[in-house]
């Protein structure tokens, strides 16, 4: 089930009037006019405008296309007052927006209590059950643990019953609460799911094809029946995962660790149960990824770490950081939680470039660490702290843009402190998305923007057609261009005479 679903069948936005709802210097009264002429053409561009002037959010919040209504709950600068009025919305895919987005400001507890409620008994003419509607919230905030907490401790017994049947996302105490809970059905339900998590894997409970349920059984309690299946079919892939299982005994993980196969021997590695002498054979494995996946290993001292030979350029989980192809996944820290600052700054001065990105992706550093840490030696250091911290420097950013050349790239020239005067000088580099950067210095020759908008690379044309350096007459022309129309019409310098030529065309007759 997806909450998109009902956009399909929509009419095909007009590119012009996509491009002006999305300007940044769209007048409000042209909004406004737009929301009211042509609102299924201009809905995917409301939605893509990085900011909603107030009149124009109170014009979506109340308008009567669902879509409208429905682009605005998903809009990520939503306010979660604006977001607790759609939750109440008559249509409910429009509700389904409303639930949550990254990016979203979160709704306050009392919303989601409230919302909960009404998803325990929702009316029989929609066409989703309790369960579906309350599994798609969840997934919406992406498993928060605090929605799991509201709904254990929640006074519908319906609610706190659907928390019980998901014991693995809940704390331990909202675990304890639901297995003592007064309803004998919620009981029920908590000690079932508690069953099912601790209930111990057996060879009739592996899938004979690797699947997402072959590798869900091998992360749950294993029998030692199942664990010498695993260790007599040779299946080096499954003998990873299972190395990283908790419960493997000793004498296996003895045995794994002398595995011929180095992907094998680097399941084990993450083990918190490795002992001294393993740790130090695996720090002088012969496998190269074998010792920088221990490398990060918490019993390892700094002195041993800086004594590791590790290549940083191809990290599982860490991001591919190489001379050439350069790649940061944007993954979240081990077990999914952000460390505490004491961690960070631990990891910050490590010998390490693998803990000192851990270390660079943590929003709360000082200055006097980012400063340190904004000329490392690592180029993945300096790339995830100019991602992710909020006072990273701006010549850090433009350095990794130059240097960093694969996904989150173009993110780094987005961030509102990217420098931008001096740009123009990046217009014969052979990198298209460097090229690209002259459309943001706001000194450029326009006769320059121009030649570049008849560039060889598409995404360059776009981004000159888009610059408001591009002479006007260039721009209009581009009015009629298929590819580069809304470019043109998002241009944040169209005049009121361009604004009007775009009106006019789409008008009706």
């Amino acid at each position: 089930m997806t909450g998109d679903a009902w956009l399909d069948g929509s009419p095909s936005p007009s590119p012009l009037l996509r491009g002006l709802a999305r300007n940044p210097a769209a007048p409000v009264d042209v909004l406004l006019r737009l929301l009211d002429s042509w609102p299924e053409q201009v809905c995917d561009g409301l939605l893509h405008r990085r900011e909603l002037p107030p009149p124009v959010r109170d014009a979506m919040l109340h308008h009567p296309s669902p879509r409208i209504r429905g682009a605005l709950a998903a809009h990520p600068q939503v306010d979660p007052l604006a977001r607790t009025t759609l939750l109440a919305d008559p249509e409910w895919r429009v509700r389904m927006r409303a639930f949550g987005r990254p990016g979203q400001e979160p709704l306050p507890d009392d919303v989601l209590v409230r919302l909960l409620t009404e998803l325990d008994g929702p009316p029989s003419d929609i066409p989703f059950s309790r369960e579906e509607l309350i599994g798609e919230l969840f997934a919406a905030t992406r498993y928060d643990q605090r929605l799991f907490r509201l709904a254990a401790a929640h006074p519908r017994p319906g609610v706190r019953r659907f928390a019980a049947g998901s014991s693995y996302w809940l704390d331990e105490r909202s675990r304890q609460a639901l297995l003592e809970d007064e309803v004998p059905d919620v009981r029920a339900a908590a000690v079932a799911s508690l069953a099912r998590q601790q209930q111990v894997m057996e060879p009739a409970d592996l899938p004979d094809q690797h699947s997402h349920a072959f590798w869900y059984v091998l992360q749950r309690p294993l029998s030692r029946a199942l664990v010498d299946h695993v260790l007599a079919s040779g299946d080096t892939d499954a003998l990873r995962v299972m190395g990283e299982n908790p419960g493997v005994p000793p004498d296996v993980v003895e045995t794994l660790l002398r595995h011929p196969d180095p992907s094998v021997r680097q399941g084990v590695t993450c083990r918190v149960d490795l002992t001294d002498d393993q740790l130090v054979r695996l720090a002088t494995d012969p496998a190269v990824e074998v010792r920088t996946a221990v490398s990060t290993h918490p019993g390892l001292t700094e002195q041993q770490r800086a004594g590791i030979d590790i290549d940083v350029t191809t990290v599982p989980g860490d991001g591919h950081f190489g001379s050439v192809d350069v790649r940061c996944r944007w993954v979240p820290y081990p077990n999914d939680a952000a460390p505490d600052i004491t961690d960070a700054l631990r990891w910050a001065r490590s010998a390490n470039p693998l803990l000192r990105r851990r270390a660079a992706r943590h929003a709360g550093l000082p200055a006097d660490i980012v400063t340190v840490l904004a000329d490392d030696s690592d180029l993945g250091v300096r790339v995830l702290l100019a991602q992710h911290h909020p006072a990273a420097p701006p010549a850090l950013l433009l350095r990794c843009y130059l240097e960093y050349h694969c996904c989150g790239r173009d993110r780094l020239s987005e961030l509102p402190q990217f420098p931008t005067e001096g740009l123009a000088r990046f217009a014969d580099n052979p990198d298209p998305a460097i090229r690209r950067l002259v459309a943001l210095d706001p000194h450029a020759d326009p006769d320059l923007v121009d030649r570049l908008s008849t560039d060889a690379d598409a995404t360059v044309r776009e981004a000159m057609a888009s610059s408001p350096r591009l002479p006007a007459p260039r721009v209009t022309a581009l009015f009629d261009d298929p590819e580069l129309a809304e470019a043109a019409a998002a241009n944040p310098a169209l005049t009121v005479d361009h604004i009007q030529q775009i009106l006019d065309r789409s008008a009706p007759g």
